[in-house]
């Protein structure tokens, strides 16, 4: 009976959350890719042109222009830094034949003293399956356990709550990619023994939603082998305050069927691109369940400097942060940390915002 009661919970609310965001944009031809527009009828087609033929010539011309280059900044601003900082939503926009991201980090702080954590993610396009079939293997030593944000939501090689080594490989296959939303269903592995399988469903969709305002929404459904079923949403509001400065409010809500309760997360930050080779991010975020009440378990405030070093693929970071986890007696008590990360990261289209075309914002 809980997994019934919790299936219901589940999949009524990720498809209302996606009517509703895409009730907010504009009609569904506006999203189709460039060269593949619906046909029209003759009617409809002579609605059109006499549409055309009454709108004013300013309409067609200096105002859609100017349109068109307030939202292309936009993206391309939200792009750079996607990219700049490796971000896995990075998928969605660039297309990339194939990414690997390998990142080392040594952390300190005032409860654990001293930790490593490593972590590698690889995403490989298989070009004899018309490019809609895609490999990606995940693996991390340890989870992240100060994270706001879960990086890739029903993935089993990507636990936050882990102290153990992860791995899993799936295989997604792309139900249908415009420029700007992507559908994709798939089913991995995680690797140990026994192998534990998992099934999983994500929907993508960003759009423009105001005045250098970007939103982004991200659903996700999945099955685990081990703990069931699981979903994620998540919603982003970008918005470009100046060429070089990008303000992020990210928003994500979970639950399993383990937990049977939300958990939540919300950060706050703000990205300054310093040069093409450096950018500093500061954010502000908090987490936390609805089990037993709507109260947060930790917040979180971070600085983070992150550096192109060698070559177009060797990335250093700093991280200076500062936690306040909730204790059982409710008490808090700030908890002082950095991390120095390295990383290695490759593309292969477009795969760093030093290339022509892409040296920032």
């Amino acid at each position: 009976m809980k997994r019934k009661s919790l299936r219901i919970r589940i999949f009524p609310n990720l498809f209302a959350a996606l009517l509703l965001f895409l009730a907010t944009g504009s009609s569904p031809a506006a999203d189709f890719p460039a060269g593949s527009a619906p046909a029209a009828t003759d009617n409809t087609a002579a609605m059109d042109n006499t549409a055309e033929a009454a709108t004013p010539a300013f309409y067609n011309g200096l105002v859609d222009r100017t349109h068109a280059r307030v939202e292309e900044d936009l993206f391309n601003t939200v792009v750079w830094f996607d990219r700049f900082f490796g971000d896995e939503r990075m998928v969605v926009s660039e297309q990339p034949e194939w990414f690997l991201r390998w990142t080392n980090e040594s952390r300190w702080d005032e409860v654990d003293r001293f930790s490593f954590r490593s972590t590698v993610r690889a995403s490989l396009r298989l070009p004899r399956f018309k490019k809609r079939w895609r490999l990606v293997i995940s693996s991390e030593s340890r989870g992240d356990p100060n994270a706001i944000i879960p990086e890739d939501p029903g993935n089993p090689g990507l636990d936050t709550g882990s102290q153990v080594r992860t791995s899993s490989t799936g295989l997604f296959y792309d139900i249908f990619r415009t420029p700007r939303s992507l559908l994709e269903v798939g089913a991995g592995v995680r690797v140990k023994i026994p192998p534990n399988a998992f099934v999983r469903t994500r929907f993508r969709h960003e759009r423009p939603i105001a005045h250098d305002i970007l939103g982004r929404f991200t659903g996700t459904a999945y099955w685990d082998a081990q703990d069931g079923f699981g979903e994620s949403n998540q919603v982003d509001i970008e918005r470009r305050l100046a060429t070089p400065t990008l303000l992020r409010w990210s928003n994500s809500i979970t639950i399993t069927e383990i937990s049977r309760w939300w958990t939540w997360g919300t950060d706050l930050s703000l990205l300054h691109m310093l040069s093409p080779k450096d950018a500093i991010t500061f954010a502000v975020g908090a987490s936390g369940s609805t089990h037993p009440s709507w109260v947060a378990t930790n917040y979180r405030i971070l600085a983070r400097y992150r550096r192109n070093v060698w070559r177009r693929w060797l990335f250093l970071e700093g991280e200076p942060d500062i936690h306040w986890p909730r204790k059982e007696d409710g008490s808090r008590k700030p908890v002082w940390g950095a991390t120095l990360r390295v990383e290695i990261l490759f593309a292969g289209v477009n795969p760093n915002p030093l290339d022509v075309g892409g040296t920032g914002p």
